[in-house]
């Protein structure tokens, strides 16, 4: 990587971006605006991509590019919460449309709503969707059936530190682990035996969103359907699961996502979190700093599942439609592109022929006690994704009343929560911010 990095250095005069507030893996920049030139090289061909990652790793990997093509990548900042709001007021001020816009995971269903994308599988582009993972495709298509474009799969099992585990459970072993804690409610009896020995003062997961998330990934079956609510089908299931959690005590009370819980990954009171192929560097890495070889990785109970995403689409507007596309090919119809993801920023390729080689992705990992991770999340974790929920233009919205249950429940003393009536405040809320959809 040291290597691909000189080379790329050496080559090729890289601009870094004056905004500092842009970080990889979810962050964005401060005012969602402001660009960064990311790389140069000859001839007069060049893109513009708005995109929230304008970090060092990505306009290094995107010098390769330049280097290979002569394209000229240009990136600027983009907070993915603004990126519809952006677009929509550009296209009708008859401002310049990006040549490529990052659509993130939360924003996204409302993104491929939009009437704006070009179908990059038809003439003159010809992007072709078979060598792309399957499961991918339906989170890359728009409403109206158009294939917007790639993104690397985000896909997620469970990390847990060892200390812990053979503490409570008496292995640190990953695949006894998986075996002992094979479905939810073995997690939950296991957690009532951590909770006992340890007077209360260790947990199985640092918070309610946590195990959350591994939940709702875990679920297919869509929130809405044909413009009506399907909460009692999708949403009361993970709110049980998750009540059932809180009585039995076995769950932090930490807010997911929250400096708290970020602070916990370095703390011996919660063994579990849901991890990500993003997480590795960007979380646990992160947030544990001296944490090296106290870490495992395994199949969470219910199996893996995926967890963000960001697909690369082109607008019907843009100027420079081919050289887009030929960007997106490289990175991800080739094993190159693969290659690059893997080495500067820690991505996986969604490019099926790659897989075929077992030693594509492969690395012990010392932070996980030489375990080799990669190759656990790339022959264990995507080969069982059993399915995903459709993007939703609600998406937002329903997050949003989904959070708010969690807050009443990890707020409840002893869990003693009603799913009904959780789902009826879940339901007006919604009802009253979308009065289009039906109950």
């Amino acid at each position: 990587m040291k290597k691909r990095i000189l080379a790329g250095l050496l080559g090729i005069v890289i601009a870094v971006t004056a905004l500092s507030g842009c970080v990889a893996k979810g962050g964005g920049s401060s005012d969602g605006g402001g660009e960064a030139e990311s790389a140069e090289g000859g001839g007069d061909r060049e893109i513009t991509i708005w995109c929230w990652d304008t970090s060092e790793n990505n306009q290094n990997m995107y010098a390769e590019f330049t280097k290979d093509t002569g394209i000229k990548v240009n990136l600027v900042a983009v907070e993915s919460k603004d990126m519809t709001q952006k677009l929509q007021t550009t296209l009708a001020s008859g401002g310049e449309m990006p040549d490529i816009a990052w659509l993130e995971a939360t924003f996204r269903g409302k993104l491929l709503s939009l009437d704006i994308w070009e179908d990059i599988t038809k003439e003159p582009y010809n992007f072709d969707t078979s060598q792309i993972m399957d499961y991918l495709i339906p989170l890359e298509t728009s409403e109206s059936g158009v294939y917007v474009g790639p993104e690397c799969p985000s896909v997620a099992g469970m990390a847990y530190k060892r200390e812990l585990a053979k503490e409570y459970l008496g292995t640190d072993d990953p695949k006894e682990l998986e075996e002992m804690l094979s479905d939810w409610d073995s997690f939950i009896a296991k957690g009532k035996e951590v909770a006992e020995k340890s007077d209360g003062k260790v947990f199985m997961m640092s918070s309610l969103g946590a195990a959350g998330q591994i939940l709702k990934g875990q679920s297919t079956e869509p929130f809405i359907e044909n413009d009506a609510l399907n909460l009692e089908e999708s949403m009361r299931p993970i709110l049980e699961k998750l009540v059932e959690m809180k009585k039995a005590g076995i769950i932090d009370v930490l807010d997911f996502n929250s400096a708290e819980e970020g602070a916990s990954y370095a703390r011996d009171e919660d063994i579990f979190y849901p991890c990500a192929n993003w997480s590795l560097e960007f979380t646990i890495k992160s947030n544990d700093k001296d944490g090296a070889g106290r870490w495992g990785f395994m199949l969470p109970p219910g199996g893996p599942f995926p967890w963000g995403g960001t697909v690369s689409g082109v607008p019907k507007d843009a100027a420079h439609k081919e050289e887009a596309v030929e960007f997106l090919k490289y990175f991800w119809l080739t094993d190159k592109g693969g290659e690059l993801n893997r080495d500067y920023v820690g991505n996986f390729t969604s490019y099926k022929p790659s897989y075929e080689n077992e030693d594509f992705y492969t690395r012990e990992d010392e932070f996980f006690g030489g375990q080799d991770v990669l190759k656990s999340i790339a022959q264990d974790v995507l080969p069982n994704i059993k399915g995903v929920r459709l993007p939703s233009r609600y998406d937002q919205d329903i997050d949003d009343v989904y959070n708010l249950a969690l807050k009443t429940i990890n707020a409840s003393p002893d869990g003693n929560v009603s799913v009904d009536e959780l789902l009826e405040s879940m339901t007006k809320e919604l009802m009253t911010k979308q009065p289009d959809l039906k109950e």
